[in-house]
């Protein structure tokens, strides 16, 4: 055709070159040699480098690290195979390698030899780097996932499970006997379908609550359960929540290993209920049982009573023995006490030595009565403590509902009052509660509200008796005796109260005060000009376990202007044996003050001739008790022999005190004791006529 232009071979190169370099891909001819042979636009730009430095140079140039692969399916183009597609990593200019998306087709000649191959390079580095951070980011998720505590798993809208966690698979294999049906592919609906052994309540309430959430019912669900093996306990919390998001439905499913605080809270409601020595409940969860038990008895018209436990002379063998045994003691007392009860009955420890049995239905008040007596008897038995055979033995006071009281703390209270009287009987017995022992009751408490009071009202006063030297027949000494001018029950001696105070603590404020008041009048009377004499004050056990006691005398010695040498302190004999190094040691320290010291009450306790020789006591007091046998016991003659001899190989001074007749005076005397005091001489008096007859001296 005229004009028109023809296409030769050179323009149809040139075209075909002018095509590649605006190809948008990196477009790289090889020759069978492997050498590039052209290099478009596109590679220049992805690469960085110019066609003018790679034409003639291998391909191998220009990869990260050879790769046999890639090399092995460039060859298979080179010889003539199809087009081969691979990704791979390649260098540029710049410091960082590029991935692409490589694909090679063979070159041919006009006669379809193969002459070299055409690559085509599509930069997918960006891809790449997205799939690889998608990929690291799944494999830190996974990671988190299974370094997570809790059992994880994730099932399907069919109930399949479709992934898990490390932690459930290695529960579900070292747990479950099929651990098969808990993992990826299995129906987690199925292997809750449990209709045998333990756990059948807790997988049917679970598999309902996983179909709850999964129709929308529940938003999510929990449920606690228990799973223990014969070496272990555990406790889990199971959960479940809908997965959020778009897509398909999606259910995770977690559980909680909640052993340890399922073992801590086991652990505080022990220490809450029951007690920390014996196990026993202790009296908040006595008072708890106790109140069911009331209120099961007034609905179904039924008796029950309570037995009140105090142990007979337990202090004395925790003082002796010490606190390890006397531990050792109230374990083995809880233990023989479950021994004697039914598996419904409750023994309780209300603290120290003092227990309650709660016995829930006694239709005979002889079944109270073989329950007691059983106790009695296991509790005689003779205990090992430390190598010591030791004896013990209990007071119980029993009080019965619904005679006795209709509330728990009206049978406490009745079940305590019969108690004390089983001790004043004799101890190692029982009482029942009577309306008497309530009277008596209700008239301690009287006095002892009246006892609180009477200091501030000005109600106790002092009496004042001598005590005189039997050979010279002069005053020595004055023992202060403590009254209370009760306004409606007159003056008590201190027998009527004392012992209330002792058990209250008001012993001790009380005992302060008699002191302060025996040290001023003394010095008062010394500054009258009448001769100078000890007085003698008792200390009550209280008083001398006081942790204040040498400061509280020193103070009153400072502030009354009192000589220690004319205070005599009286202690019994009982109050020495308790403990005798730590007595020895306060004794020491009451006499490095320069008082006197006096065992009042001598001869009525258990005192070994040892422990006196520790003791730097100045006086030995006769008891009353055994001049009132004298001229009918022989026994009682030959002990006060005795106490004479006794004390003055330990230079010590005897006084008898109760003396009231001729004949008790004559036959002191003649056996070489030292002073006496007694109503043969004066009753105890006020002050001011204890004053007259100082003044006579």
């Amino acid at each position: 055709m005229t004009g028109s232009a023809t296409l030769t071979p050179d323009k149809l190169h040139s075209t075909l070159l002018s095509l590649l370099d605006s190809w948008p891909l990196a477009v790289v001819g090889l020759d069978l040699d492997e050498k590039i042979i052209s290099w478009n636009r596109a590679a220049e730009q992805i690469f960085g480098w110019a066609a003018a430095e790679t034409i003639g140079r291998p391909n191998s140039d220009f990869q990260q690290e050879p790769d046999p692969n890639t090399r092995r399916y460039l060859k298979r183009v080179l010889a003539g195979d199809p087009q081969v597609n691979k990704e791979v990593r390649l260098l540029t200019n710049r410091t960082q390698p590029i991935d692409v998306n490589w694909s090679a087709t063979p070159l041919r000649d006009s006669t379809g030899k193969p002459v070299g191959a055409l690559i085509l390079m599509e930069d997918i580095t960006t891809r790449k780097m997205l799939e690889r951070a998608q990929i690291e980011s799944e494999r830190f998720s996974r990671a988190i996932v299974d370094a997570l505590p809790q059992h994880l798993a994730i099932i399907d809208e069919t109930g399949t499970i479709i992934a898990v966690n490390k932690a459930w698979r290695d529960f579900a294999f070292a747990n479950s006997e099929q651990p098969e049906k808990l993992c990826e592919g299995t129906n987690y609906l199925d292997a809750c379908n449990v209709t045998t052994g333990d756990g059948v309540q807790e997988a049917e309430a679970y598999a309902q609550g996983i179909r709850a959430v999964m129709n929308g019912t529940l938003i999510e669900f929990s449920l606690e359960y228990s799973c223990h093996s014969p070496d272990h306990q555990h406790w889990y919390n199971g959960r479940v929540t809908r997965f959020p998001g778009e897509g398909p439905l999606r259910i995770v499913i977690t559980h909680d290993n909640i052993t340890e605080l399922k073992l801590a809270e086991k652990a505080i409601q022990q220490l809450a209920h029951y007690d920390t020595l014996t196990q026993l409940p202790n009296r908040m969860l006595l008072l708890d049982r106790l109140g069911q038990v009331l209120a099961k008895a007034k609905r179904e018209r039924q008796r029950a009573a309570i037995l009140f436990l105090d142990l007979d002379r337990f202090k004395l063998i925790n003082d002796s023995l010490g606190h390890a045994a006397g531990d050792k003691l109230l374990k083995i007392v809880a233990e023989r006490l479950n021994d004697c009860v039914r598996k419904s009955d409750t023994v309780a420890r209300l603290g120290g030595d003092e227990f309650i049995i709660v016995l829930p239905s006694v239709p005979q008040t002889e079944d109270v009565t073989l329950i007691a007596q059983k106790v009695l008897h296991s509790l005689t038995r003779p205990v090992d403590l430390e190598g010591q055979e030791v004896f013990t033995s209990t007071s119980i006071g029993i009080a019965m509902y619904p005679a006795d009281g209709r509330d728990v703390d009206s049978l406490i209270r009745c079940a305590d009052m019969a108690m004390y009287r089983a001790k004043e009987t004799g101890r190692n017995t029982y009482q029942f509660f009577s309306a008497e022992m309530n009277q008596q009751m209700m008239q301690r408490l009287v006095m002892e509200n009246g006892l609180r009071h009477a200091l501030e009202r000005d109600e106790l006063h002092l009496h004042y008796q001598e005590q005189t030297d039997l050979a010279s027949g002069k005053i020595t000494g004055i023992e202060v005796l403590l009254r209370w001018q009760h306004p409606e029950l007159g003056l008590l001696a201190p027998a009527d109260f004392l012992h209330l105070a002792e058990e209250t603590g008001l012993i001790v404020p009380i005992g302060e005060w008699v002191l302060r008041m025996a040290c001023t009048q003394n010095q008062a009377w010394q500054e009258a000009g009448l001769p100078p004499l000890r007085i003698a004050v008792n200390l009550s056990e209280r008083q001398l376990n006081h942790y204040r006691l040498v400061d509280t005398i020193t103070r009153i010695l400072n502030e009354t202007q009192l000589s220690p040498q004319w205070l005599e302190l009286e202690l019994t004999e009982n109050l020495i044996n308790n403990n005798i190094h730590d007595t020895v040691e306060l004794l020491q320290k009451l006499k490095s003050l320069g008082v006197s010291l006096a065992i009042d009450d001598f001869g009525t306790g258990f005192s070994s001739l040892r422990n006196l020789k520790q003791l730097p006591i100045d006086r030995l007091k006769i008891d009353h008790s055994f001049l009132q046998d004298l001229g009918s016991s022989a026994n009682s003659t030959a002990i006060i022999k005795t106490i004479i001899a006794m004390a003055h190989n330990l230079g010590t001074r005897v006084i008898a005190e109760g003396v009231e007749t001729n004949q008790q005076r004559d036959f002191l005397q003649e056996h070489g004791c030292d002073e006496i005091q007694g109503y043969y001489f004066s009753r105890p008096v006020p002050r001011d006529e204890f004053c007259k007859l100082l003044k006579t001296i």
